[in-house]
């Protein structure tokens, strides 16, 4: 269903666990179907990386510019799990 050019890398899947592998296809899924037709996304590689670190239970920061998709990072624990209770802390100033 992911377009390939959309996809996360074959070197990117590689290093995952196979559970990891597992929870990436996932969140791209559930992600790419979720979104409007035509403007379809699917997580960038540094954004699963954040997913799979929270998963874990572990802290992370994120260094990225303008418009390179960090609140998309702060959302995907929450699809990912809607049961849960989140706090995003985003300190702009």
């Amino acid at each position: 269903i992911i377009p390939l050019d959309l996809a996360p890398s074959d070197a990117f899947m590689a290093s995952l666990s196979d559970v990891e592998k597992l929870d990436v296809w996932h969140v791209c899924l559930l992600t790419y179907l979720l979104t409007i037709e035509g403007k379809s996304i699917v997580p960038h590689e540094f954004q699963l990386q954040g997913l799979l670190a929270m998963m874990k239970g572990k802290d992370s920061i994120v260094y990225s510019g303008c418009g390179t998709g960090k609140t998309l990072l702060m959302v995907l624990p929450i699809l990912w799990n809607i049961k849960a209770c989140f706090i995003i802390i985003s300190p702009l100033k």
